[in-house]
């Protein structure tokens, strides 16, 4: 059974680069019919940001993205938070001194930046010398008694073959192991490193398929010898592209203004920002007749390792907000109104009608907080351009007209105030010669105090016979010199 797994550090917020990895394991984990782990990679405890880890659980949920076993479910291989697996992992260390694999490694940090300094010099790779390999194992227990500092290193044969990785994305890859050196695995505080921890879980959580950012690739080398040493099966990797910015520069989180959270509080929607997460380096195969638009389970369905890309995915900001607003179209509008509640008491019972308004040109769910503008009474002072306009002899005979008409009929048919309006727009339009913004500009500065926003006769349905003529009314007054001391 496929086996994948997501293993987050809480250690800020989840953002773009983590959840599209998440995305990747969650829908080829569905696709073949397998499990989704999710594990906390809590080793490094001065990192932790408090919250963090329940942040993680509710983007995550939000995004759709539910897993089989993890901190809150369980499951046969847990414990899933790093932290609590310490005795497995120092189990695994001892393991690897009986097979001589390890030894301490004693070098102070001015030691190690010396050589660093010396390799840089001399053009060579930066690695660990080994210069305490040879310590014999009755002097370095003797100075580990007297309290010294020291670090595991794994024991790296430099002579060996190169390391070969068959990866689902970009195929064989391979890496000299004299290029790695000796890496570290137990941190002189006794806490494992990364790459150990991830290691030895992996394999006794039974993960078939790791998917991670090409930014890994180095650290996989390291830890498939972890695995060979350990007599482990190695998993299948794949390494994702990364995301960069849309010069093609390398992606930034921004100070965390791409982060999950941040991202839903300014109105995307979980099923706009999985969709466009998918398209982040995978390819969905022909969509001359489908678009790019796709569901949870039409994704699940498509989804294979085997058509995501090599080359850096760039991020669009205008594409997400496009798909995005793609998917707000699948929402009626009284399910929108649940997510945008009104803010308006008055407005309450006619809420959706107010949505139904802007919801074809939505692309994030604030842009229905624009909406509100126009219920309220306009502000013809905010504008100067609206100001000059209504201010003009040729607006306040069109308006005038027209708001005389209005109301006429309205006294004496009672008809709907949208067609009348209509009706006498048009007639006014023709009798003055009038078509296009010329003839509509005036009228939504009018009702709206602005050269923007809905379709004018849907407004006007929706605000009523009274708030349009009342709006005409107050138009026409302060389009008059001196109507703002008037």
């Amino acid at each position: 059974m496929v086996r994948t797994r997501f293993a987050p550090s809480p250690t800020g917020f989840l953002h773009l680069g983590n959840a599209r990895t998440a995305l990747f394991a969650f829908l080829y984990a569905r696709h073949c019919q397998g499990q989704f782990i999710l594990r906390i990679e809590d080793t490094d405890q001065e990192r932790l940001v408090e919250g963090s880890e329940e942040a993680i659980y509710r983007d995550l949920l939000w995004l759709g993205l539910e897993w089989d076993e993890g901190p809150q479910k369980g499951g046969p291989v847990g414990p899933y938070r790093c932290s609590e697996r310490s005795s497995l992992y120092e189990s695994y260390l001892k393991k690897l001194s009986k097979l001589t694999r390890i030894y301490r490694c004693f070098a102070t940090p001015e030691e190690l930046e010396q050589e660093r300094k010396l390799q840089v010099s001399q053009g060579r790779p930066i690695k660990y010398s080994g210069r305490y390999r040879q310590l014999s194992d009755q002097e370095s227990q003797k100075r580990a008694d007297a309290g010294e500092k020291f670090v595991w290193r794994m024991l790296v044969d430099e002579s060996s073959d190169p390391i070969v990785i068959k990866d689902a994305v970009r195929g064989e890859v391979k890496m000299s192991p004299e290029v790695i050196g000796d890496f570290v695995l137990f941190r002189s505080n006794g806490v494992p490193v990364f790459l150990f921890a991830n290691a030895v879980d992996d394999a006794l959580m039974e993960i078939t398929h790791v998917t991670r950012g090409e930014d890994h690739l180095s650290n996989t080398f390291r830890q498939v010898l972890i695995y060979r040493a350990l007599g482990f099966s190695e998993p299948v990797f794949a390494h994702l592209p990364m995301i960069g910015d849309s010069d093609g520069g390398k992606f930034s989180k921004r100070a965390g203004s791409l982060s999950i959270e941040n991202l839903k509080n300014d109105g995307y929607l979980p099923s706009g920002l999985v969709n466009y997460l998918a398209l982040l380096g995978w390819s969905p195969g022909d969509t001359s007749v489908t678009g790019e638009k796709f569901s949870m389970n039409e994704l699940i369905q498509r989804f294979d390792l085997e058509r995501v890309n090599k080359s850096r995915a760039l991020f669009d900001f205008q594409k997400l907000k496009f798909l995005n607003g793609q998917h707000i179209q699948d929402l009626s509008e009284s399910e929108l109104a649940k997510l945008v509640p009104c803010q308006m008491p008055e407005w309450q019972d006619r809420w959706s009608q107010a949505i139904a308004l802007v919801k074809h040109s939505a692309e994030v769910l604030t842009d229905f907080r624009k909406v509100e503008a126009y219920l309220k009474e306009p502000d013809y002072q905010s504008d100067p351009e609206v100001q000059n306009l209504l201010a003009s002899e040729d607006t306040q005979k069109l308006l005038g007209t027209v708001y005389s008409a209005t109301k006429e009929r309205m006294t004496a048919e009672g008809s709907s105030v949208e067609l009348v309006l209509a009706e006498e727009i048009k007639g006014a339009g023709k009798s003055l010669g009038l078509k296009g913004k010329a003839l509509f500009f005036p009228f939504r500065a009018a009702i709206t105090g602005s050269f923007t926003g809905p379709e004018l006769i849907p407004l006007a349905k929706l605000l009523g016979a009274e708030q349009v003529l009342k709006r005409l009314e107050l138009a026409m007054k302060r389009g008059r010199p001196n109507s703002a001391t008037a």
